[in-house]
């Protein structure tokens, strides 16, 4: 069975969008860490949310 340019083609760019999207998941996940990470730290939770001060408080 012979593979026809246009099928080698064709895999050649299923195998680009793989490798974009295997990356575009590793950065998501870095990116959730580094912001659990950060989240870690009391002065830079207080900082990037307003979750802290939040609580306890009536929602009206």
């Amino acid at each position: 069975m012979r593979i026809t340019e246009d099928e080698e083609q064709l895999k050649q760019q299923i195998d680009m969008v793989s490798r974009r999207l295997a990356w575009i998941a590793v950065v998501l996940i870095v990116g959730v860490i580094g912001a659990q990470l950060l989240l870690q730290n009391d002065m830079l939770r207080h900082l990037l949310t307003a979750v802290d001060r939040w609580e306890g408080t009536a929602y009206r």
